[in-house]
């Protein structure tokens, strides 16, 4: 789901980049025999994070996306990046089932979504993804070639259930137009061209789940805020976002040690790479954690009680974000959830340099929406 694009003309490389609240994170891909190959990566620490927001600081946004270009050899020049999540809107809606190929859907959609926007509408950038497409009318030679590409495959209702065949549901996303601009201000000081502006969960999908057609929640945990999305059938059916992430932890930390928050975030990393199996979490962290541990539950809950799916419980959950190898955490959330939780690998479907793997393991949960944005174009192709 794009909310701001441009034609890519190139055929060589697509960097993503990810401006978060801890820094930047930044992946460039090649293609590669029809896949994504790494050709290197970069990212550069907030030294201070009292100043505001970077979207805030078009130059000082611009100036560390160029250091980590010269720092890391990026080559390419076009990029994808993506909003932060609790600056997007998202909703599900419905509407009645168009009975023409011609009728325009754009103004029943957006009388239904004028009702929930935060904002005038005209302030808006709004795009939508019709989910229920098997629904759309079709002409003659559309329907002979759905059936001919169809015939051993599972009919769309089989995948995403609906419940009533009078309506169809569009998942839409929209962000103010003055933050968009920022994007476009901030890749334009950067000399880059930006080929694509998305939301980070879709960029997510992209490096974690791929095709995978299982209900599956996204645990996306930052420096400063946990992201929730929970995806069937590469849709985001649900999303939360909370103030809550890494820094509680490091917050807590500091406060139990009488040490300061850079000593704190050293002994966080120090228990997490000496982090042993059937060892317990720590009640430091245990704690600092409960407010995302309650959120999970909470979406959990409101996802099952949702009447756009097939009330299907979730399957998986999927760890990401900086602080997703916190020590024994996804132990201990598998424990307290009762589903299976795992931490996720954004370079399991692209090809990397050998002998890399141990060191992008590390680093990998921190540059899942980095490596899925620059997967976008490269994927499309």
């Amino acid at each position: 789901m794009k909310l701001f694009s441009k034609k890519n003309t190139s055929a060589e490389g697509m960097i993503g980049i990810d401006i978060g609240a801890g820094g930047i994170k930044m992946v460039e891909l090649s293609p590669l025999k029809g896949r994504a190959k790494l050709e290197t990566y970069g990212h550069a620490q907030r030294t201070s994070h009292t100043d505001g927001s970077l979207l805030d600081q078009p130059q000082k946004a611009s100036e560390l996306i160029r250091e980590v270009i010269k720092k890391s050899g990026m080559k390419a020049l076009q990029a994808n990046a993506a909003m932060p999540s609790q600056y997007v809107f998202h909703a599900m809606v419905t509407i009645p089932q168009p009975k023409s190929k011609k009728e325009d859907l754009k103004p029943l959609i957006e009388a239904q979504v004028k009702k929930l926007l935060p904002r005038p509408i005209e302030e808006m950038i709004l795009d939508s993804t019709v989910i229920d497409k098997h629904l759309l009318p079709q002409d003659v030679e559309e329907k002979k070639e759905n059936k001919k590409d169809k015939k051993n495959e599972k009919p769309a209702t089989d995948i995403l259930e609906v419940k009533e065949q009078k309506h169809i549901r569009v998942l839409v996303s929209g962000a103010p137009k003055d933050l968009v601009q920022k994007y476009i201000d901030i890749f334009k000081l950067a000399k880059l061209q930006l080929v694509s502006l998305e939301t980070e969960s879709f960029a997510l999908i992209r490096s974690l789940i791929g095709k995978d057609m299982a209900r599956i929640m996204i645990v996306d945990i930052g420096y400063e805020r946990t992201n929730i999305n929970i995806v069937h059938g590469g849709i985001p059916f649900l999303h939360r976002s909370i103030k809550a992430g890494g820094i509680n932890v490091t917050q807590a930390i500091a406060k139990q040690m009488s040490i300061s928050p850079a000593q704190a975030e050293q002994v966080k990393f120090d228990l997490a790479i000496s982090a042993k199996k059937d060892q317990q979490i720590p009640n430091i962290i245990r704690e600092a954690i409960m407010p995302i541990l309650h959120e999970i539950k909470y979406a959990l809950d409101l996802y099952a009680q949702q009447d756009f799916h097939d009330y299907s419980d979730v399957e998986k959950i999927i760890l990401t974000g900086g602080s997703a190898y916190l020590p024994y955490l996804d132990p201990f959330l598998t424990e307290a959830l009762n589903i299976n939780v795992y931490i996720g690998n954004p370079w399991a479907r692209i090809a990397v340099p050998e002998g890399t793997q141990e060191v992008l393991s590390e680093i990998g949960p921190r540059m899942s929406v980095a490596v899925g944005l620059a997967m976008k174009t490269l994927s499309e192709k």
